[in-house]
């Protein structure tokens, strides 16, 4: 009984260490890419001004930069419930009917992060695409939607769990994904 706790332990312990390893690559991920992309188009428009030097592939990076600006920002607020959540509603439920709102609103979340997921993959796997200064496959770009999908799934799963094994403040809506 004694290794089943400590497996267990150790189980949530991994577990707690990869959510917080997804938050971190979230947050910096998303920070990175604000800044990389503030960056270059400011020396776009510094470049059109003062023409000395030309900025060749800019562009390109832009739209890799804010593909997964906009999916590490989805996955972010994703795991920490932010997205899809009505506390008006919520809060003047009686604890059962906001326990089964909970549940369909998660059970939904779930279906669009697999639509994500599968879809995303089939998207990024048959694009065959380049870009046109930098030569770079294009699946990098479309990579964002079906890893973020996965991600977005998980945490979908996650919360779908501890809702069903009870997991919610009678008096509150819970506010995050994972209660």
């Amino acid at each position: 009984m004694a290794t089943a706790c400590a497996g267990v332990r150790l189980m949530i312990a991994v577990l707690k260490a990869a959510d917080r390893a997804v938050a971190f690559v979230c947050r910096w991920g998303v920070t990175g890419a604000l800044v990389g992309l503030f960056l270059l188009l400011l020396a776009g428009v510094v470049t059109r001004s003062v023409p000395v030097v030309s900025i060749t592939g800019s562009d390109e990076i832009v739209e890799l930069l804010f593909a997964w600006l906009t999916f590490l920002g989805a996955v972010a607020l994703w795991r920490e419930g932010a997205l899809y959540n009505v506390t008006l509603v919520l809060v003047s439920v009686p604890p059962k009917v906001r326990h089964a709102i909970e549940v369909f609103i998660k059970f939904l979340m779930l279906m669009v992060a697999l639509v994500f997921l599968l879809k995303g993959y089939e998207f990024m796997a048959g694009s065959g695409e380049t870009t046109p200064f930098l030569r770079f496959d294009k699946a990098w770009w479309y990579a964002s939607v079906p890893v973020c999908g996965g991600l977005m799934s998980v945490y979908s799963i996650a919360g779908l769990v501890l809702t069903f094994r009870g997991r919610f403040d009678e008096t509150e809506p819970s506010g995050g994904l994972l209660g």
